[in-house]
């Protein structure tokens, strides 16, 4: 084979390894939790999650605290079509819907205890998306 017909095939499949990359995963390593609460504040991973599926957690707005910021990151495919929900606990009053790329902040209460649900679109296994909403 010719080096530039060498050097062609190489590049081929090196761009198609790049490609595939959300899709492999080393031996043994398993996606990060949907959910995962912290004392700084919520991480969203949907990478976990199948299409249609959904998670909730709940926390407490820290003492201190008057909002929850959102960041997020990954494809905004995924992340326009992703669903967030943020329910206030004690009266099911719901204080945001839509979708984790049009959260930004929300006004909270130190002390008021929220459930947070994510939910996954169908369609989308290969994308991932993903988002940290954090107290202030």
């Amino acid at each position: 084979m010719a080096p530039s017909r060498l050097l062609l095939a190489a590049g081929t499949a090196a761009a198609a390894l790049v490609a595939s990359g959300p899709a492999i995963t080393h031996a043994g390593a398993s996606p990060a939790a949907p959910l995962r609460v912290g004392d700084d504040g919520v991480s969203v991973s949907v990478a976990s999650l199948r299409g249609g599926a959904s998670a909730t957690a709940s926390i407490v707005v820290p003492r201190g605290d008057s909002k929850l910021v959102g960041t997020h990151s990954g494809s905004p495919a995924v992340d326009d079509r992703t669903q967030l929900r943020i329910v206030r606990v004690s009266d099911g009053a719901t204080l945001f819907t839509g979708s984790l790329g049009t959260f930004g902040e929300l006004p909270v209460v130190a002390g008021t205890a929220l459930r947070v649900v994510v939910s996954k679109p169908v369609g989308f296994s290969r994308l991932q998306a993903a988002a940290v909403l954090r107290w202030s």
